[in-house]
């Protein structure tokens, strides 16, 4: 009897958690389609015509009212190639069930920024900075330049509640089985965000750890910090992002420690914005190189729902090759429904 005492005081509280008072379900469809046509030129060769998806998707989110101040939510996210009409790979950009209550907002799945509980790293990035004019496609800089670790599977996310302007977001995910071979199985991350608004000011910083059995393999990522601020002065909006990104290196043949940093500005007057974005980051496989790019994009509101964009990007790649740069122009919509 003393052994079942557990099971049934566990059991109880679930009967108490499932016959609280809900309110109906809230189910929601949405999505955006984002179109360029680009003309994109590397090094010397000839410039080459194309129209791209800039991260296309159709989804499906919904709340649940639990009572007492507690809410259950899903989230179903699909990936499209509008260019082409073919899902991505893998076809679900987030799929993920999720709780909030008093305690804040815990979820499970493949999280990206756009679930409860936010990216610690990515949203931080999307808090602070600004994107010229998606961060995909031609003008990415998520992953190329920022390592912002936006989407990861096997996730376990939590944002808390905000205290005083402050709160904090942690995400905990597997990497795969590690008996099997592949380089990302066995390894482990942890990504942790904590972020300050107040009026014009929004500040944050950041830190993610990558564990694996048995130890890093060579150059593999280890390690990263990341800080930044922006002020609204109203129609100007500067901003900073510094980061730190450690590998375990080869010695004397690549880095351990790789910096970057991004400098930038939103300027905004009615439905008019331009967005001006100048960065550097160190080359890991190269002591002596960078890679520099910079942004300049307009966008035009339409509407709420629509907006024209236009673009000039230019990524430096490698300063210590020749040939290696590409200049990407754009120009394209963006629908949201």
């Amino acid at each position: 009897m003393k052994a079942m005492l557990p099971a049934a005081a566990l059991f109880s509280g679930l009967l108490v958690l499932a016959s609280s008072p809900s309110a109906a379900q809230n189910v929601q469809v949405y999505g955006q389609i984002r179109l360029t046509v680009n003309n994109v030129k590397t090094g010397n060769a000839g410039s080459v015509m194309e129209e791209r998806d800039n991260a296309s998707r159709l989804g499906f989110r919904g709340q649940e009212d639990l009572g007492e101040g507690r809410s259950a939510m899903f989230g179903l996210e699909m990936g499209s190639n509008a260019d082409t009409g073919t899902l991505t790979t893998p076809a679900f950009r987030n799929s993920y069930v999720a709780l909030r209550g008093d305690y804040g907002t815990l979820a499970l799945g493949r999280l990206d920024s756009a679930n409860p509980t936010g990216s610690p790293l990515y949203s931080q990035v999307t808090g602070i900075t600004s994107f010229a004019a998606n961060d995909a496609g031609a003008t990415a800089i998520g992953t190329t330049m920022l390592n912002a670790r936006n989407r990861t599977s096997n996730s376990i996310g939590y944002q808390s509640p905000t205290w005083s302007g402050v709160n904090l977001r942690a995400r905990y995910y597997l990497r795969g089985d590690p008996k099997t071979p592949d380089q990302e199985n066995g390894a482990k991350s942890l990504d942790l965000g904590l972020n300050y608004t107040n009026g014009p000011w929004k500040t944050g910083i950041g830190f993610a750890k990558d564990t694996r059995p048995g130890g890093l393999l060579a150059n593999e990522f280890s390690s990263k910090w990341q800080a930044g601020v922006r002020y609204d002065f109203g129609a100007i909006e500067p901003y900073v992002l510094w980061g730190r990104d450690r590998y375990k290196n080869t010695p004397g043949a690549t880095r351990a420690d790789v910096d970057y940093w991004l400098v930038g500005a939103k300027f905004t007057a009615g439905p008019h914005a331009v967005v001006l974005n100048v960065m550097r980051r160190d080359v890991q496989t190269n002591l002596l190189a960078a890679r520099k790019r910079q942004q300049l994009a307009y966008t035009y509101a339409l509407s709420k729902r629509t907006q024209l964009q236009a673009f000039v990007d230019h990524d430096g790649i490698d300063s210590s090759r020749s040939n290696v740069s590409v200049r990407a122009v754009g120009a394209g919509i963006r629908h949201d429904f």
